[in-house]
């Protein structure tokens, strides 16, 4: 529908026509309001998707916290059953194999364990970067004290019960030999690295 003309001749035309607003200049008016009303609500759904986003990100944070903690979990853990291993198992198993159970030196491997037990129970309480360094510290320390007690204490062991003629029933040792790679195989898991592979399974009791 075409814009009506305006008669400047006409008195009371234009006097009618500047009191009323043309049906173009009301459709003007209206889309204003209506792109001012899209670009409020447009604002509104960006503030929305800004929050959705921060929830999501604090939500992936809060789940790598709990993968964190039950991490650190399972270290204690292992470093308890390898000290109850030492203590307990291999010594028993000395003891019904007839040999000398070096006292001293497992309970320097076992003061050792512990240590690294106190570390990983004080990073429950820390976060960042901070725990994540500290707790790949902890890995490696326990890993090269498990490398120790299986050169100085598991080997030897073994090597002597190899060379019995008649070999003893030891039920000790067949549950140190159980417990020992079953917590072995648990610590190569907690041992790969995104970066590097730090081997557990050579010391594995065959």
């Amino acid at each position: 529908m075409s814009d009506p003309k305006v008669d400047t001749q006409n008195p009371e035309e234009t006097e009618d026509t500047a009191n009323t607003a043309s049906p173009a200049e009301a459709k003007d008016t209206d889309s204003l309001a209506d792109l001012s009303e899209l670009e409020k609500i447009k604002q509104e759904l960006m503030k929305e998707k800004e929050k959705a986003a921060q929830e999501l990100e604090e939500g992936e944070e809060e789940e790598e916290d709990l993968r964190e903690v039950d991490y650190l979990q399972k270290l204690i853990s292992l470093s308890v059953q390898f000290d109850h291993h030492v203590g307990v198992y291999l010594m028993a198993a000395y003891i019904d194999c007839g040999l000398k159970y070096n006292h001293q030196l497992a309970e320097s491997y076992t003061a050792q364990i512990t240590a690294i037990q106190s570390f990983l129970r004080l990073l429950e309480k820390v976060d960042g970067v901070t725990r994540e360094l500290v707790t790949k510290d902890c890995i490696i320390k326990l890993r090269n004290t498990i490398q120790m007690i299986h050169k100085n204490l598991v080997k030897p062991l073994y090597k002597e019960v190899g060379l019995m003629k008649k070999k003893p029933k030891s039920e000790n040792l067949d549950n140190f030999k159980t417990n020992w790679n079953e917590r072995l195989e648990e610590l190569q898991k907690a041992c790969d690295f995104e970066y590097q592979v730090l081997d557990c399974k050579a010391f594995m009791v065959k």
